[in-house]
């Protein structure tokens, strides 16, 4: 079964740490009735790195179409 994607949206001055608490649970397969059916991707406006309000580095997964 091939995993189901969820994205998160990636832009300059996000706040890096709102987002963290939900990626680390999506991710974590001791959360999941089946271990690997979720995959986080990193989505934004264009495929360039974009640096978060903590001062993290973010090469986006994927841009908008």
């Amino acid at each position: 079964m091939r995993p189901q994607e969820v994205h998160l949206f990636v832009f300059d001055n996000l706040s890096d740490w709102e987002a963290s608490y939900a990626i680390a649970g999506i991710d974590n397969p001791q959360f999941q009735k089946k271990s690997g059916i979720y995959r986080i991707r990193s989505r934004a406006i264009t495929r360039a790195p974009v640096m978060s309000m903590g001062g993290i580095r973010i090469q986006p997964d994927l841009a908008l179409e």
